[in-house]
């Protein structure tokens, strides 16, 4: 066994640049495999987050994106079992250059109140109420940027006509929002007016959070029901909801995922088996030999599938481990949700199993080259040039 070993790892190093070449190519296969599994698995635990936050948003319900007006929020804090609402303004900036987006999100002074899971200190939330310039960040951005706490950025709207300078107050600490900014809705709003905007009283959104789960149903009826034949009407929903009808408007997410998973890794099947032909090829007499010294068939093809097998394992574990490495702590997944809420998070347990696949695609890539070889006599074998 250990000579066996010793004979697989000794040929290993024979083409070092083939091998190295299919190291890289099953490393970059199953680092994307892994990326790919994750995305489900991510969302649904982002779904299943954003369902426990009793928090309900309130749309308009004729066209979504025109919008309600911000002060149906005074009846619906009169409401029972409401506890906050705020309104909600998305505000697309740059920040230094047109390529640095931020999602900024203009929303009201008592954010704190509709959205304890930001988890920003108390102090932060109070500077956040007294000062219209105030921003509260994610650790993504502050740490991307370098930002700092009481410094003063400036942001750029996307038609470049509205700079709006900003003093960072306090840092959002919650892994789930790791790239979010917020700043007063009221500050955007005279600053528009300033430079001749029309004022406007509506917001994308209402964000309504209850005192407990049970009065969820019965405060979206409230809502809808009160705004009913307005110019107005709204149409409420849960968060987990809405983040779950965003997802299903890009269609079965599954089905792309494992589907563009199975493509993957059936192009680097093929892409590795070309190499293990190649080297099946090169060991051709060396096999021959083997077989007419009285190693048996299933030894040889041991032997063969189990360089190929190490090739796939030292990929997998470069590419799985790498991907563990980068998004164990989860990556934004604003691009996907329409915000900037949710992260993509890989597993151990995805990890591993991209190490497996990677191991079977290597395995699996040396099986019909070496059946091939093994169908020739030793004799002609030994004979037939390379």
């Amino acid at each position: 066994m250990l000579s066996s070993a010793k004979l697989v790892l000794r040929n290993a190093r024979r083409q070092p640049r083939r091998t190295i070449l299919a190291v890289l190519t099953l490393a970059g296969a199953s680092f994307v495999y892994a990326l790919l599994v994750s995305i489900p698995a991510s969302i649904d635990g982002i779904v299943k987050e954003h369902s426990a936050t009793l928090r309900v948003l309130v749309y308009n319900r004729t066209a979504r994106w025109s919008g309600v007006p911000a002060r149906y929020c005074g009846r619906i804090r009169q409401m029972p079992g409401v506890v906050a609402c705020v309104g909600v303004i998305s505000w697309p900036a740059s920040y230094r250059d047109p390529t640095d987006r931020i999602g900024a999100i203009a929303t009201d002074s008592d954010v704190g109140q509709a959205f304890p899971d930001y988890r920003f200190p108390a102090a932060a939330g109070e500077a956040f109420a007294a000062d219209r310039r105030g921003a509260l960040v994610g650790t993504g951005l502050m740490k991307k940027y370098g930002w700092k706490l009481g410094q003063r950025v400036t942001l750029v709207g996307d038609a470049g006509y509205l700079k709006l300078p900003l003093d960072i107050v306090g840092e959002i600490p919650a892994e789930t929002y790791p790239n979010i900014l917020l700043f007063r809705r009221d500050y955007l709003t005279q600053a528009r007016k300033a430079i001749g905007k029309p004022e406007n009283d509506r917001v994308r959104l209402l964000v309504v959070r209850a005192d407990r789960t049970s009065r969820i149903p019965q405060l979206i009826a409230e809502i809808d029901r009160t705004f009913h034949n307005s110019d107005f009407e709204t149409r409420t929903i849960t968060e987990g909801g809405a983040i779950a009808a965003t997802i299903s408007s890009v269609g079965d997410l599954r089905v792309i995922v494992y589907s563009l998973s199975v493509i993957v890794m059936v192009t680097v099947l093929l892409i590795v088996s070309n190499s293990a032909a190649m080297m099946v090829r090169d060991r051709l007499k060396e096999c021959a030999l083997l077989r007419s010294l009285g190693f048996t068939r299933l030894h040889v093809a041991i032997l063969m599938d189990a360089e190929c097998a190490l090739l796939g394992t030292i990929g997998g574990l470069a590419g799985a481990g790498l991907a563990l490495y980068l998004f164990d702590g989860g990556s934004s997944l604003g691009a996907v949700l329409g915000g900037e809420a949710g992260r993509l998070a890989v597993s151990l347990k995805t990890a591993l199993e991209a190490l497996g696949v990677a191991i079977a695609v290597g395995t699996l890539s040396a099986i019909l080259p070496t059946i091939g070889a093994l169908r020739a006599a030793p004799a002609i074998a030994l004979r037939q040039p390379v």
